[in-house]
Order: C-alpha cells, then structure tokens, then sequence
C-alpha cells in the first residue's frame, strides 16, 4: 500500500474492520497523510509456527490470510493458547521482525500462559550450585540484587537473556535464560527469596 501524496509505502494502520475484504484507515508514516484503502484478503493460508514451553516446543500450523503482516511480538491464537512471536523466517531463510504472511516459511512463538522458568548458578569458587525457578513473566531481575535461595544467600553479577550476557541493568524475567551469582556471608539483608520458586535441581556446571 502506497501513500497516495508521497508514494511511500510505510503506514501505521489506525482502523481496520471487515472479514473477507477489510477497510483500512491508514496514516503515512513519512508525510502524515490519512487515507483509506480497502484490501481483498483472499483466503487464509496454513502457516506453519514452531512453538515452545520452556525447554519442550512442537510444530503447529495456523490459518492467516497472506496479505496480513506479522511481527515479532504479535500474539497469536494457538488452539485458545496465546502463544507470542519471537522470531520470522522467511521463504529466503532470512530471520526478520515483520512479514507478509505469503512470504514467512516459518513462524518462531512461545507461550505467554505460563509463568517465566529462569535457570540460576552460584559459583563457590568452582563448585556451582545450579536450581531453576518460575517466576512471573514481568518480574524484574537485576544485576547487583541481593537474593535468598533455600540457605543460601548470593548477588546476581550477570545475567544471559535471550540476546545478550548482562553485567549491569535489569531485564524482564521472560527474557532471561540465566543469572550468574556469588554467594555472600553473614546476615545481610536480601531483596527477594526465590525458594518457594523453585522447581528442580540441575546438574552441575561450569560458567
């Protein structure tokens, strides 16, 4: 879709209503221009999602109509399961953060509906105490946190999030894979205790 002053092709939908044929409200995002324009949707199409639940993920498939654009951070409806976009693939293997939905190969989601499963190490200088914890997904972890875990008292040094390793901040507990910690002694007062959290053991592992 073009803008019909300035020709670009970048626009922020503001209204959209119908089924088969939908009556888009537009606004350019280059000159500001509002206009309408109405899209034939055709019919929908299988695309297929890889969807994962902390560690396990399985192979769905979802019925979109090819003109709709998906981006990362949609939310789907898998089965009556909110399952949010992570990642788009599309038919060049490229991985990118919005698509045409004629033009995905695969579609990369998680599930929102469960809490956030983050995995914690603290290192005794070689021996590493390793538990995983859910949490809820907005829960916010810093570097720098004082933290209870059963008898054990640690800071969080680092954090691996989805994208990055973390020495400083904070991050949203869904996108953190792993905190790193130094366990610290005597009575010092914590911020939070994560032993209620605590769902399994873990082997032991080198940092």
């Amino acid at each position: 879709m073009k803008c019909p002053v300035c020709g670009c092709e970048s626009c922020q939908v503001l209204k959209s209503k119908g089924k088969k044929s939908k009556e888009l409200l537009l606004q350019c995002e280059e000159c500001g221009n509002i206009f309408r324009e109405t899209v034939d949707l055709g019919k929908p199409t299988d695309c297929r999602v890889v969807v994962s639940e902390y560690e396990r993920s399985h192979k769905d498939f979802i019925k979109i109509y090819p003109d709709e654009v998906l981006k990362v951070e949609d939310v789907l409806d898998l089965d009556g399961r909110p399952a949010e976009i992570t990642s788009i693939e599309n038919k060049k293997g490229a991985r990118v953060n919005r698509s045409q939905v004629k033009d995905v190969e695969t579609i990369w989601a998680h599930y929102i509906d469960v809490p956030a499963r983050v995995g914690i190490s603290v290192d005794f200088r070689g021996r590493i105490l390793s538990r995983k914890v859910e949490v809820d997904r907005e829960f916010e972890f810093t570097v720098g946190d004082i933290v209870k875990l059963e008898n054990v008292l640690f800071k969080i040094k680092s954090m691996k999030t989805i994208e990055r390793k973390m020495r400083k901040g904070f991050a949203k507990a869904w996108v953190v894979k792993r905190i790193y910690g130094t366990p610290i002694e005597g009575k010092i007062r914590y911020k939070y205790d994560l032993t209620s959290k605590m769902v399994g053991t873990e082997e032991k592992e080198e940092l």
